[in-house]
């Protein structure tokens, strides 16, 4: 018969690799829970019948053995209650391993059946030894009794165990039915992680692709460009024998210029020589203008002292006048005199003043028109000497050669536009 849902174990394929259960393990396992409680009960039901009181009484008057042969009736009962003892131990052990609960309860019976044959046999052979084997018999009893109670108490730690490698058994279970999620989850993921990186490996591809496209693309933008090149400097070599050709002809314009420019000089030369001259006389006539103010500001002095004279002589013609009136009348014509004489001295006066603020306006003009004049002579000596250098730096480039003069052409020619603009 098949063995109950709680102790059935596991079928062989369903367990992982490696995981395959003792066999030995298996047959103690196999044992169901309601085994301990029918050989409880048998234990039960034979204690008592051992330890009964009448029993017990008899012990406990009865004496020793002191002879040989009680001593070799002991020594074979105890055997044969060890042999007993064991063979009803193993005995529902093997019928629950072999028959499930059925074969555990027809062990239970087989020991019944043994401990009463063996109650049954023991007063026989008691009565056949007589009154020293009945006390050997009954003490033997007593220690069969006893090993049966020590191998009852040992089956049921034997069951305590078995309960202990179920729930063990379970967890195992429970364990490798987790550890078999586990490797289904990591198939997945090892099967997810393949297809990811298939698909950045195809990614990867595509974009290598394109960056080659990319790369071909670039190479015929750069030989396009480079033919761009060829052909601009071919342009721009044309164009330097041009420029090569318009300095030549500019370096003649240049030649002819210099000459209009040496006779430029040589008339600024002249203009000049003539403004000094001019400069000279009219200093000449600043100095005879200061003298003549000079003398106008000494001769107002004078006439202004004059007046005072007269100032002082009225005033005594009038303290004259006050004393008499004869002497007044006779002043009075001079004085009439006098004030004629006055005016025509203011009037001289006055012109005096307005010729010397003219001549202050004449020697403000000249000195302007002298700083102007200056001004000019600067600058044309500055012309001279620019035209001067610029006439040095082209002799010596025309004796250096055409070649090493090219690059300083637009020097020269803004130096020339330079001293054109200034004159």
């Amino acid at each position: 018969m098949e063995g109950s849902p709680v102790t059935r174990l596991p079928e062989a394929n369903t367990l992982p690799d490696g995981f395959v259960p003792d066999v030995e393990s298996s047959g103690t396992d196999a044992a169901s829970p309601s085994s301990a409680p029918i050989a409880a009960d048998a234990l039960d039901s034979d204690i008592p019948a051992a330890t009964n009181p009448g029993g017990e009484e008899t012990l406990s008057d009865l004496s020793l053995p002191a002879s040989a042969a009680e001593d070799a009736s002991s020594a074979a009962a105890a055997e044969a209650l060890g042999t007993l003892s064991l063979a009803a131990a193993a005995e529902p052990e093997r019928a629950l391993g072999e028959h499930g609960p059925t074969g555990a309860a027809r062990g239970e019976e087989t020991l019944k059946e043994n401990c009463a044959s063996e109650q049954v046999g023991a007063p026989t052979a008691q009565k056949g030894s007589g009154e020293p084997k009945r006390k050997v018999g009954k003490r033997s009893k007593l220690e069969r009794d006893r090993e049966l109670f020590e191998l009852a108490q040992q089956y049921h730690k034997v069951v305590a165990e078995r309960d202990a490698a179920i729930v063990v058994k379970e967890k195992l279970e429970s364990l490798c039915r987790e550890f078999q999620r586990q490797n289904k989850t990591l198939k997945e993921e090892c099967q997810r992680v393949s297809t990811e990186g298939q698909n950045m490996r195809m990614a990867l591809s595509e974009k290598f692709d394109n960056a080659i496209k990319g790369v071909s693309a670039k190479l015929e933008e750069q030989r396009v460009l480079s033919i761009a090149q060829l052909e601009e400097n071919n342009m721009l070599r044309s164009k330097l024998n041009d420029l090569a050709d318009q300095y030549s002809i500019t370096q003649q314009k240049y030649a002819h210029q210099l000459k209009e420019k040496t006779l430029e000089l040589e008339l600024a030369d002249l203009r000049l020589q003539q403004n000094q001259e001019k400069a000279a006389q009219e200093h000449t006539q600043m100095q005879l203008y200061a003298e003549q103010v000079a003398q106008l500001m000494t001769t107002e002095k004078n006439l202004r002292l004059q007046l005072a004279s007269d100032g002082d002589r009225f005033q005594h013609f009038q303290d004259a006048l006050s004393k008499s009136n004869e002497v007044f009348e006779t002043y009075k014509q001079e004085m009439e005199k006098m004030i004629s004489v006055i005016k025509n001295l203011k009037k001289e006066n006055e012109f005096l003043k307005g010729k010397c603020e003219n001549s202050d306006f004449a020697l403000v003009k000249l000195i302007e028109e002298r700083e102007l004049t200056k001004k000019q002579l600067e600058k044309l000596k500055n012309q001279k000497e620019k035209l001067e250098s610029l006439c040095r730096s082209l002799q010596a480039e025309r004796k250096q050669g055409p070649s090493a003069s090219i690059p300083d052409a637009p020097s020269s020619q803004e130096d020339v536009s330079a001293t054109s603009q200034e004159s």
